[in-house]
């Protein structure tokens, strides 16, 4: 298998149908939050966000957006070009070649966010959700960040599992009013940096 973590940067340097993938992938992680687990992320500004892509998540402002595509090619290799790099392969990523993404937001005092966090369900335990987190957290101790949280909804069993593996700690719980039964559950994780 071979995963290719491609920076979005939404600037000149960026293959057009990367933007249109990290578009598809965030709607589709929306879609599927909203549909298969009653989260609407319209309190977040959701569509706003969308639009405004890549927002929060700019490399110049110490973000960061991710889209990975993944191939059964018998290898065993992760890799990420830098923004504005040749693509391995030499050529763009189609849409439909992506499978999935990642964000990086920066808080402020030293500590960053991880959002958007999404794998396409043919794709997951492939190790894509493993590689995109691992590039995130390394993106954030490159920007000298000292605390990365993120959230997620208890019931997403597998994301959570990935993220105590990786060593985020659960540091609180809320329940959010409106959404359906369990998954109104959310739990908060940090993970240290230094």
């Amino acid at each position: 298998m071979t995963i290719i973590i491609h920076p979005c940067t939404f600037l000149d340097d960026c293959p057009m149908s990367l933007c249109t993938a990290a578009k598809t992938l965030f709607t589709a992680y929306a879609t599927e939050l909203r549909d298969e687990h009653g989260c609407d992320l319209s309190f977040q500004s959701f569509q706003a966000e969308l639009d405004g892509l890549p927002g929060p998540f700019s490399f110049s402002a110490g973000g960061g957006l991710w889209v990975a595509t993944y191939s059964d090619d018998g290898e065993d290799d992760v890799v990420s070009p830098s923004p504005g790099s040749v693509l391995p392969g030499g050529r763009e990523p189609r849409p439909e070649d992506c499978v999935g993404c990642i964000a990086l937001k920066v808080i402020g005092d030293g500590v960053a966010e991880v959002k958007r966090m999404y794998v396409s369900k043919g794709h997951r335990s492939k190790g894509i959700g493993r590689a995109l987190l691992r590039l995130t957290v390394k993106r954030a101790m490159a920007e000298s960040y000292t605390v990365v949280k993120l959230d997620s909804l208890e019931r997403l069993e597998g994301a959570v599992r990935l993220y105590e593996r990786e060593g985020f700690k659960r540091c609180g719980k809320s329940w959010k009013p409106g959404w359906e039964g369990a998954a109104a559950s959310i739990s908060y994780y940090r993970l240290g940096l230094k």
